[in-house]
């Protein structure tokens, strides 16, 4: 950023992310802000007062908030910058188990380049999501493995970081099941069992670039919607597992990928969601919709545009 000296610098941290070494780092921040001009005044989220409610209380006083924590602590300061009606631009020190966001927008995940990002870097308009009467930053997910994120203890956490998704998902894997649901996607209908739907700005889910190179923008307007319909076989599993994990879920038959502006999903029976990592409830009826340029947030190279190969989805 340019013209730092003098300007006001809200440091929210939240102490138990990054395997509880957050509050380790914050001396070392304050004074790395403090020689790039900035008057800091940091402050810790506390189970009766999370980043979101600090944010709506403070966050006028100052010209810039940044956020330490994981994609939970990100959400709660947006929604709480979203409230003030107020341009304040946000930065991101990204100390959570997957950090999906800050993967998918281009911010260090190393917490001296990520203070050096906040210095140096620009704000930019970032899109975000409305789940109902919800906001959210990246992702809203139902299905199977989505209650990985948030059933996963914040202890297990702290100790194998993002291989604690990867535990609970093997025992997940012997209870998967269809979710029947009928979305309705700009004017397109779509109706089936499920292994797993998502309405996203992101190409990172879960720790896994599961949406590269299929023309995710951040700043568009629209949501990405990615429906895998139930596999019949175990073989065609692992082919999903497979394009997974080799970036090319556009040639797998059983993924259905859009661009949206909004979203519909309907359900039989209510069915649980995922908001960025963290239980969004059990819903029957929710629409998506999407805020563009809702929040301004700090990166040092202009974000992301990636090749488009949705036209190979069907």
């Amino acid at each position: 950023m340019t013209q730092t000296v003098g300007k006001k610098l809200f440091l929210v941290v939240n102490p138990v992310s990054g395997k509880k070494l957050a509050r380790h780092y914050v001396k070392g921040m304050m004074e790395r802000f403090g020689e790039a001009g900035f008057v800091v005044t940091s402050v810790y989220t506390r189970k009766d007062e999370n980043a979101y409610e600090i944010v709506r209380k403070r966050g006028r006083e100052f010209d810039l908030i940044v956020c330490v924590g994981g994609d939970g602590t990100l959400k709660e300061t947006v929604c709480g910058v979203m409230e003030l009606e107020k341009d304040i631009p946000i930065g991101y020190i990204p100390m959570g188990s997957t950090n999906d966001f800050a993967h998918s927008v281009g911010i260090p995940t190393k917490v001296e380049k990520a203070v050096e990002n906040i210095i140096n870097g620009e704000p930019r308009p970032v899109d975000m999501g409305v789940f109902g009467d919800t906001t959210f930053v990246y992702v809203a997910g139902f299905g199977n493995f989505t209650a990985i994120s948030y059933s996963a203890s914040q202890k297990l956490k702290n100790i194998f970081g993002k291989n604690a998704y990867y535990l609970n998902a093997v025992g997940e894997f012997f209870k998967m099941k269809g979710y029947h649901a009928r979305v309705e996607a700009d004017g397109e209908v779509f109706e089936g069992d499920y292994f797993y739907g998502e309405a996203s700005n992101s190409y990172s889910v879960g720790g896994m670039p599961v949406l590269h190179n299929m023309g995710v923008k951040f700043d568009d307007g629209k949501h990405e919607l990615i429906l895998v319909e139930m596999f019949k076989s175990p073989s065609e599993f692992f082919s999903l597992v497979n394009d997974m994990l080799n970036k090319t879920v556009a040639k797998n038959k059983l993924v259905t990928f859009r661009h949206c502006d909004k979203i519909d999903f309907h359900f039989d029976e209510p069915t649980a969601f995922t908001l960025d990592g963290e239980f969004g409830g059990d819903q029957t009826d929710v629409t998506v919709k999407t805020i563009k340029h809702a929040v301004s947030i700090i990166t040092e190279k202009p974000l992301p545009i990636e090749e488009d190969n949705s036209e190979q989805i069907y």
